[in-house]
């Protein structure tokens, strides 16, 4: 409708600033224990357990073309609903 606001998640990737609807976004997490999967493609990174649900990480770094980071930071998730 005119006049309705859409709200985003920001994430900055690579120095760009990219926005997630935020009705999209279930999880904001540290990832621990990623298991690798054999023969994926490079920008999956591996999958998790959260919270009982097994999820695929995807590297947004390497899905978009960019190096890996060398900032020494710590690598933050965003958990999105894919369904649809």
């Amino acid at each position: 409708s005119e006049g309705a606001m859409a709200e985003y998640v920001t994430a900055v990737i690579g120095g760009q600033l990219f926005g997630l609807p935020i009705s999209r976004v279930q999880d904001v997490f540290m990832p621990e224990r990623l298991t690798r999967v054999p023969l994926a493609s490079s920008e999956i990174a591996g999958v998790l357990n959260l919270r009982g649900r097994i999820v695929t990480v995807v590297d947004m770094r390497a899905r978009l073309g960019l190096p890996k980071a060398d900032d020494g930071k710590l690598p933050m998730a965003v958990g999105v609903d894919q369904r649809g």
